[in-house]
């Protein structure tokens, strides 16, 4: 579930075509996982998997619009 939410926090970031909101996102994900881990409830696995899961969503971001790219020029 976690991957899924930060994927899809990367495709919405992207989609704005916004460089500061993509960064803004790149950064509050550690943010919230640091206010998390002085609650004591997350592990470094879940913070590894939320970045893998933002970088993800921008790359699938990037391919889709290849590919649609692609298709309307063929």
């Amino acid at each position: 579930m976690l991957f899924l939410t930060a994927t899809s926090i990367g495709l919405m970031a992207g989609l704005t075509r916004n460089i500061a909101s993509i960064i803004a996102a790149a950064l509050l994900i550690p943010v919230v996982f640091l206010v998390a881990a002085l609650c004591g409830a997350t592990t470094l696995t879940g913070l590894i998997i939320a970045i893998l899961g933002f970088n993800f969503g921008l790359v699938n971001l990037i391919v889709a619009g290849a590919l649609i790219h692609s298709f309307r020029h063929a």
